[in-house]
Formats: structure tokens, sequence, C-alpha cells
């Protein structure tokens, strides 16, 4: 269910691929994500600083889709290279998450598009993993919107997304009905998964 919330959400912002089009996956662990933007027509290259990861991911034979081993924040590519570059559950894991956000754009094409899945820090179900001390959350620095927006928007015009709050985790009581009389900008976004996208 939250991985079909996560995907509708992505699908949102991708366009649709046209013959040839390049996307670089960032982070790519063991290929899901390289999977699915395969499918809907683009020609994949995913990194992961992992190796065993990237084994993984070589070993599924994704069609559409080939894997190498690289650091986000030094990617092996020249400038221009890829109509999109996206970066799913990456950012939080990433030494220097400013600096993987200055690769991808170096590599993305003008007219292009970077697109940046997240954890959402703000979210209850993300919130309860870290309390429960499940991995990979205990080890990640998951973000808000607010800095997810605040690492985008000096690259062009971004589009937002959070992905829809699942009802169990929405909470019920007086400060669940409080939160819902506010004023829609005055309400943080707490579902788990926040997508952002910039255009060149």
């Amino acid at each position: 269910m939250y991985d079909q919330a996560e995907k509708s959400t992505v699908l949102k912002l991708l366009r649709p691929a046209k013959p040839g089009d390049r996307l670089l996956d960032v982070g790519c662990g063991t290929g899901h994500w390289s999977r699915v933007f395969a499918d809907q027509g683009y020609e994949v290259t995913g990194i992961d600083i992992c190796p065993e990861m990237s084994e993984v991911a070589r070993s599924r034979d994704y069609p559409g889709c080939y894997f190498e081993i690289a650091d986000a924040c030094h990617l092996p590519f020249d400038n221009a290279s890829f109509e999109v570059v996206a970066a799913m559950a990456t950012l939080e894991f990433v030494t220097d998450p400013e600096l993987a956000v200055t690769e991808m754009f170096r590599c993305v094409k003008p007219a292009g598009s970077v697109i940046v899945g997240a954890l959402n820090r703000l979210a209850p179900l993300n919130r309860k993993r870290i309390a429960q001390r499940k991995q990979p959350y205990t080890s990640a620095r998951l973000l808000s919107p607010t800095q997810l927006r605040y690492m985008l928007t000096p690259y062009g015009r971004l589009r937002m997304y959070v992905s829809k709050e699942h009802s169990k985790a929405k909470g019920t009581g007086l400060l669940s009905k409080f939160r819902e009389k506010l004023p829609t900008w005055l309400r943080q976004p707490r579902g788990a998964f926040i997508v952002g996208q910039v255009y060149r």
C-alpha cells in the first residue's frame, strides 16, 4: 500500500519518456525504482555506493537498466548527460546531501528534470519506525518538506507533492481535530514520502 502511494506520487511528476531518453537513478540500491523508471520507457543507469546492492540489482537483470558502483557526491558522468536525474530515498543517507544535489543538477540536460523523493521526518509512520529502532530509518537523516524545498529551490521552479497520509496514521482526538480545521497552508504535510521536481 505504501509502495503504491509512493509510486503514484512520483509518476505524477515524471514526464513520459521519448525514444532514447536516459534517466540516472542515484542511490538505486537493489534496483526497485530503476525498474519503475524503465517501465516508463527510460534507459536507466542506476548507481549505488554499496557493491553488494549493485550486485543484487545486476543479478535481477531488469530490462533497460544498467548498474554501476558510484558515489552520489561524485557522479562519474559528463555534464548534461541525462534527460532525468532521480534520487529516491537517497539524500537521507549520503554524507553531503547538498553536494549530491549539485552533482545531480550538473548531470541533467538543459530542459531536463531532477526528481527527488525523501522520507518525511514529520510523518507519524516514519516517527514510529524510528522509535521502534527499525533500519534503515535509525541510520537516516530524514527530511521535512521545508528542508527539501530549501535544498531544491535554488536550481529552478519546484513542484512538490507529499504522499497521502494513511488513515491509521492520521490519529484521533482533539489535536487531530484541531489540525484538520487549520487552513491548508498552516498544516504540516505528514504523508510518509515527499517528492520534489525541478525542470532546468
